[in-house]
């Protein structure tokens, strides 16, 4: 029986775009290899960036991530112009307010992401979906990230309840493998129509009798 439906942030609670900070930082570099913002989208998120990820897993400050982000686009902005240009990137997904509403009543909710502080302090802040969850698993507090098996364990051990009792939710493949290597039920967002009758079928089928 389901007890527990984990979702995803980005791109499924809240679509974003990486190309917003490219531009955003573009503009103001002093480098001019890097007031290309295709160059900056290589070197921040297309290529695996070992700053993010570090970031993402809590393994460094927010003020450290500013001054080497600052220090290697030559850029000419202060921290709170940077801060706008990070968080301002976030919409959210029609649709997902009222899928959350409609099975909060009968299942626990929680919120699973690769995410950093600054970005999560904003979104709490200005989209009250977020606080319509009832536990956050994030990978900066938790110091590891998705698809590791140990964050959806987190997760688990924090709901007190087993993976074939568990719906994980994500855009990403490899995240979704990585929760179905532990027994989560788990499957690709593709839109928010899609997992509702995904959640309608498997929440169904689970209900004993």
């Amino acid at each position: 029986m389901i007890k527990l439906i984990i979702f995803d942030l980005g791109k499924v609670i809240l679509d974003f775009s990486h190309r917003d900070i490219a531009r955003g930082l573009a503009a103001f570099s002093t480098l001019a290899k890097y007031q290309d913002p295709a160059k900056i989208m290589d070197h921040m998120f297309n290529n695996g960036s070992k700053i993010i990820n570090l970031y993402e897993e809590g393994r460094i400050t927010t003020d450290d991530f500013f001054i080497y982000i600052k220090e290697s686009f030559g850029l000419d902005i202060s921290f709170p112009g940077f801060k706008k240009i990070w968080n301002e990137i976030f919409k959210e997904n029609d649709g997902i307010d009222m899928l959350i509403e409609r099975f909060k009543k009968d299942f626990m909710l929680f919120l699973l992401s690769n995410t950093n502080e600054l970005h999560f302090e904003y979104v709490k802040e200005e989209y009250p979906v977020i606080n319509k969850f009832d536990r956050w698993v994030l990978s900066y507090e938790a110091g590891i990230r998705k698809p590791e098996p140990e964050i959806f364990q987190i997760a688990l051990n924090k709901a007190g309840v087993k993976p074939n009792e568990t719906i994980f939710i994500d855009d990403i493949r490899e995240n979704v493998k990585g929760a179905e290597s532990i027994g989560i039920n788990s499957v690709e967002f593709k839109s928010v129509n899609q997992i509702t009758t995904y959640l309608e079928e498997k929440t169904y089928e689970s209900r004993p009798g």
